[in-house]
């Protein structure tokens, strides 16, 4: 019987034209995953059309593939879906992008990775491509872990916070490049850290909150590529998701705060930074303005960080909370 990581791929699906090259890739993997999720948001159903017939099925032998109809309520809810679907089924989960590849080894590395240490999460590099897959960038790794010689790390909470927050870098990358263990899944779903809701950062904010949990393993070698298109929220300055990511800084920074990770001083320096980036670019945006502006008075009393984090989770759509011990 061939060995398989016990891992579920979920993929939140909506660009059908990169499902060929990303079936070739998990089916290329040295150690196959357990299971494959789709939760087709496409707005033909395409997905369900192509994996829902046995000869497409049959092209991938390595590969136990289910497909579902996405909610076709946007990025977060059919990410959301898919976890509502996962439940713990195999002891790991991976949030695979449709556009994104792994290449052959990553299920094998992060298999590894995650025998080696009890870890909540492991994320290994990846590099920026162009849409046709051709890798152009690599996101630079902090100095610390870069000169390390080791191809594995372990990174507590407090130097992950150190090395993300105060910089606003995440360059850790995203979802794709992680595999989490069956407990993230709570999680991913709350998306908090102290209280704070990190819509917007849902990458960098889940690898910071399984941090809170052990610390998070990193895979020093490049397991897969982020391709880059202008169809991407991050080539959409004007997009709402786009928007949140650049406010969400804030609150993982007033969440590092409250979690001892950040100073006050660090908090309220990412706080001005932002507020004067949003004040700046975004002029026209009243409620971003406003939030902006609670922003620059973060560090004045405790009674400001309480307006502004309201004022965010109203902005978000996040559910208010009563704030977690620090």
């Amino acid at each position: 019987m061939t060995a398989r990581f016990d891992v579920t791929v979920l993929v939140p699906a909506y660009k059908p034209k990169y499902l060929g090259e990303l079936l070739l890739a998990l089916q290329s993997q040295t150690l196959p995953p357990a299971r494959v999720v789709f939760s087709d948001d496409s707005p033909d159903q395409a997905f369900v059309a192509a994996l829902g017939n046995a000869s497409t099925r049959a092209a991938y032998p390595a590969l136990s593939i289910e497909v579902v109809p996405g909610p076709r309520q946007g990025a977060w809810a059919n990410f959301k879906n898919l976890l509502q679907l996962y439940r713990g089924e195999t002891e790991f989960f991976h949030l695979q992008l449709d556009d994104d590849i792994p290449y052959p080894h990553f299920y094998e590395q992060h298999a590894r990775a995650h025998r080696l240490v009890q870890a909540s999460c492991a994320v290994s590099r990846r590099w920026t491509a162009l849409e046709s897959g051709q890798p152009i960038a690599s996101l630079p790794v902090p100095a610390p872990l870069a000169e390390q010689m080791q191809r594995m790390a372990t990174i507590s909470a407090g130097l992950l916070f150190s090395l993300t927050v105060p910089g606003v870098n995440n360059w850790l990358g995203e979802l794709s490049n992680a595999t989490l263990r069956a407990g993230m899944r709570e999680v991913l779903l709350g998306a908090r850290l102290g209280g704070v809701a990190y819509t917007g950062l849902e990458d960098i904010g889940t690898f910071l909150a399984a941090s809170q949990q052990a610390p998070v393993v990193f895979i020093n070698e490049h397991l897969g590529y982020f391709r880059t298109s202008p169809e991407q929220n991050t080539a959409q300055p004007t997009g709402r998701i786009f928007k949140l990511g650049l406010l969400a800084w804030i609150a993982l920074a007033v969440a590092g705060k409250r979690l001892g990770h950040l100073n006050a001083a660090q908090c309220t320096d990412v706080a001005r930074r932002m507020g004067l980036l949003v004040l700046q670019h975004y002029a026209g945006d009243a409620p971003m303005c406003e939030l902006a502006r609670l922003a620059l008075s973060l560090g004045d009393s405790e009674a400001a960080e309480a307006a502004y984090v309201a004022a965010w989770h109203a902005y978000c759509g996040a559910e208010p909370v009563a704030r977690a011990p620090s």
